[in-house]
């Protein structure tokens, strides 16, 4: 499966199944760390922003998919790459695509 996780993703209330996975994934991407109470750790780190060197990519991907790889266990990341022409990208944002699939013995 891929996501395109862009800005203004609407939140659906009682998501199941494959929907409610997607919906997961976008937001723990879309979350900087620190920002959630009680939970500091949750989601990603933003010393990324304003760093477009390959180096800074790399290490935001990998650090993308083992947040979403800890906090959504049913998927496993195959591949992130960023979009800079997808829906609601503008302005020089970077949109992450993630594929994923779902780990053995995960029903929906």
């Amino acid at each position: 499966m891929e996501l395109t996780v862009s800005p203004g993703r609407k939140i659906v209330i009682g998501a199941q199944g494959m929907e409610a996975i997607m919906q997961n994934i976008a937001t723990i991407v879309t979350t900087l760390a620190c920002s959630v109470p009680f939970d500091r750790g949750f989601a990603t780190g933003g010393a990324f922003i304003d760093s477009p060197s390959p180096h800074a990519v790399g290490a935001k991907m990998a650090e993308l998919a083992e947040a979403i790889e800890q906090r959504e266990p049913r998927v496993k990341v195959q591949r992130i790459a960023f979009d800079a022409d997808a829906a609601g990208c503008t302005d020089g944002r970077l949109c992450p695509r993630i594929t994923f699939t779902l780990r053995e013995g995960v029903t929906l």
